[in-house]
């Protein structure tokens, strides 16, 4: 099977339930992709661990994933959800009913470690027809005065930083030599929403840069979808 994409979206969600919203993300997949289930990845202030939010089917996706995360050190909670927001935007988005759909919502206050720690736990879902969505959810009355956009060169530099320093630690190890694996800008807890979930697709794109930037206006009300994909 085709591995499948990683996708980084910043959107309100409101607006990509909307028909340019729901064309907009069908444009990202290629149509000779099999992609059985969803997974999102979402983020909030607050929370005490992250939850595991089940959409739709037999819940199988969402126990795996939860014994997986548990193996890392993660007390991740399986609960139901009453929104069928995410659902209904996987079926307009995929035209078809996905066999399941869940959502992954990350606590803030954790490392930058222990985000990448969540994408390489869920990695090898590309490989099995699940599509991992990263969607950094803005709040849709005009409280992102101080949000950084995707195409922000805060966010290029800080995701340039980040590889910069991947290729640092890789170096290290094949040369022998004991190198300090975190920096202490990783060891910070991430407080803002937003770097918890870029911090989860940086991982889950092995590391490195995402190939490819894509930005579409959705709306007079000057909404727009901006972000990321990791096609390797």
């Amino acid at each position: 099977m085709t591995k499948l994409p990683v996708l980084y979206l910043s959107c309100e969600t409101e607006a990509l339930a909307g028909p340019s919203g729901q064309a907009s993300l069908r444009r990202l997949i290629r149509q000779d992709l099999v992609v059985n289930s969803v997974a999102f990845i979402t983020s909030e202030k607050g929370g005490l661990q992250p939850e595991i939010f089940h959409q739709c089917g037999e819940g199988a996706l969402a126990r795996r994933l939860q014994s997986d995360m548990g193996a890392r050190g993660f007390d991740v909670a399986v609960r139901v959800s009453r929104e069928t927001l995410l659902e209904v935007l996987t079926e307009s988005m995929m035209q078809l009913v996905p066999m399941e759909v869940i959502e992954l919502r990350l606590n803030t206050g954790m490392t930058s470690e222990r985000y990448r720690d969540i994408g390489h736990c869920l990695e090898a879902l590309r490989d099995q027809g699940v599509l991992l969505i990263c969607l950094d959810r803005l709040d849709a009355d005009g409280t992102n005065a101080s949000y950084h956009q995707p195409h922000d060169s805060y966010i290029r530099n800080l995701i340039r930083q980040w590889e910069d320093e991947q290729r640092w630690v890789s170096a290290m190890s094949k040369s022998g030599l004991r190198g300090n694996r975190s920096s202490s800008a990783n060891e910070k807890p991430v407080v803002d929403p937003t770097l918890c979930v870029l911090n989860t697709a940086f991982s889950l794109g092995g590391m490195k840069a995402p190939q490819r930037l894509f930005g579409f206006s959705m709306n007079e009300n000057s909404q727009s979808l901006a972000g990321y994909s990791w096609m390797q």
